[in-house]
């Protein structure tokens, strides 16, 4: 629940034992990724690892859909299908050098394959 909270005032943090006035709002996954590669990247040493899981449905997804972030360097991108429809995907990243303020996650493909994942996976078709 922490990855879902804002706060009111201030940038987001991962802390709650603050008086700051928490507020409860919706993230996209593809901003819950990018939100985790940027945390991963102010907190992890250089040279560690960040790995995680991807959803995504497997028609939409193309490789430029993978969340990246300047410091890090992606070692590996595995496939877990699910059905015909859907998988995920294991990604591994390697932090190479130190973040720097101006140092932001982004997606340069579409994010439809994983940001709808939700939508397209148990909506009508």
């Amino acid at each position: 629940k922490q990855w879902y909270q804002r706060r009111v005032r201030g940038e987001a943090s991962l802390k709650t034992g603050s008086n700051d006035k928490i507020q409860q709002s919706q993230f996209s996954l593809s901003e819950q990724f990018l939100e985790l590669l940027n945390f991963a990247a102010r907190t992890l040493i250089v040279g560690g690892r960040l790995v995680y899981w991807l959803p995504v449905i497997r028609d939409l997804y193309s490789s430029s859909s993978i969340p990246q972030h300047p410091v890090f360097t992606l070692k590996y991108n595995c496939e877990q299908t699910f059905s015909k429809k859907s998988a995920r995907r294991l990604i591994v990243m390697v932090k190479t050098k130190a973040s720097s303020e101006e140092d932001c996650a982004h997606i340069v493909g579409d994010v439809k394959c994983h940001g709808q994942y939700r939508e397209l996976y148990f909506g009508k078709n």
